[in-house]
């Protein structure tokens, strides 16, 4: 435990805490003078969640904005802020986004910082559809000092939308622990070839999408997918395989914690989402040699270089998925080569280490905006491309 300034992150799931802060938080209070705890809701993943010289909370956090379910959380996030004096708040995520900004005010917490993991609207959405939702985020930006973005294309719509937080909006990025996903040596032998999605079961994920393209590909290639996840649609995935006579293309996997085993024993790796902030899935499947195949949306096409690490389609083009993973199919030198070049772009661009810097470096410049600078910090660090257009 450090004795410099204390950070909490707020986020919806524990799903996504041991996702997506665990291996930074753990990061932060092993290597700075910050300690850095989480708070996130209760859930089977809850156990996996722990960190080494900070705490993690839980609480029982509503996916819906129910007015009593809010105000509740909001009553008891601000309790537990005002007990424990907390210097930084880090929200992520809608609700989780609202409540945990609004109670870092009211608690008085220096510095507010919200991280967005891809707007709700999204650039296919009708401009009447995106209005409430920019109104939103243009209300919720003035509730925080720092807003980060995940990918770049967001971030330059900063102005564009009116987004004006206190003192400026970064893009920070994202990244995979690449100690995880080691590049894999041979390819491997499947008695039919494995498609592998690593997705939620919701809309935003468009697996209609894929079953469409599976009609197609079932033809010549007999793939298998492996969709990895869980989520409510589930069920009503199922029916609309059988209705398509899929049932035995499709393996519903549910949640697993190998994610390494299982991306370096596929043969492709597929994303059909509708909108990004900036997908880890593809990160992994590529640091382990798979090419991939998804949408030409915001944060996909900034994992992907298309016609080198793999290819991008256009939104809803069924035939034009089936065409690339055909190609793709159809040729182990083009997996191979493409899955090469995939493993060194990871490298290059989203280890999670270099996140976690930038984040610090971030911090630490908020910290100094509100003079509560350490004295340990002989120079502020540069922030290159992280520090972005400030709002």
């Amino acid at each position: 435990m450090t004795d410099g300034a204390r950070i909490l992150d707020i986020v919806n799931t524990d799903h996504a805490a041991l996702n997506f802060l665990v291996f930074r938080a753990r990061w932060i209070n092993e290597r700075t003078e910050f300690r850095n705890d989480i708070m996130c809701s209760r859930g089977p993943h809850l156990r996996h969640v722990h960190l080494d010289g900070g705490t993690v909370t839980a609480l029982d956090i509503p996916r819906a904005m129910s007015p009593v379910g809010v105000t509740r959380l909001l009553a008891r996030v601000v309790r537990h802020l005002r007990e424990h004096s907390y210097t930084i708040v880090h929200t992520h995520n809608s609700i989780t986004g609202i409540v945990g900004r609004i109670a870092a005010r009211i608690a008085r917490v220096p510095v507010i910082a919200h991280t967005t993991h891809g707007f709700h609207f999204h650039e296919n959405m009708g401009a009447l559809q995106r209005l409430p939702y920019v109104a939103a985020e243009r209300w919720f930006a003035r509730w925080c000092d720092v807003l980060l973005f995940q990918n770049r294309e967001e971030l330059e719509d900063v102005h564009r939308l009116g987004l004006r937080p206190r003192q400026g909006a970064y893009l920070v990025g994202n990244g995979i622990d690449l100690s995880q996903f080691r590049e894999r040596l041979t390819a491997p032998v499947n008695p039919r070839p494995v498609l592998l999605c690593v997705a939620r079961l919701e809309p935003v994920k468009n697996l209609e999408m894929l079953f469409g393209a599976l009609e197609i590909l079932r033809r010549r290639f007999d793939p298998v997918v492996w969709l990895v996840g869980e989520g409510p649609y589930q069920a009503r995935y199922e029916a609309d395989l059988r209705r398509r006579g899929l049932a035995d293309t499709v393996e519903f996997l549910g949640y697993r914690y190998d994610i390494p085993a299982l991306t370096a024993a596929a043969d492709i790796a597929v994303l059909t989402s509708v909108k990004e902030g900036i997908p880890r899935a593809l990160m992994q499947a590529m640091a382990v040699g798979l090419p991939v195949v998804a949408t030409d949306v915001k944060g996909s096409r900034e994992v992907v270089v298309d016609g080198e690490t793999g290819f991008l389609v256009p939104l809803d083009d069924v035939e034009a998925l089936a065409e690339r993973l055909g190609a793709l199919l159809e040729s182990p030198d083009l997996r191979r080569e493409m899955g090469a070049r995939g493993v060194k772009h990871v490298h290059q661009h989203f280890d999670e280490e270099q996140v976690a810097e930038r984040l610090v470096g971030i911090y630490r410049r908020a910290l100094e905006a509100c003079g509560l600078a350490d004295a340990r910090w002989s120079t502020r660090p540069e922030l290159s491309w992280a520090e972005g257009k400030r709002a």
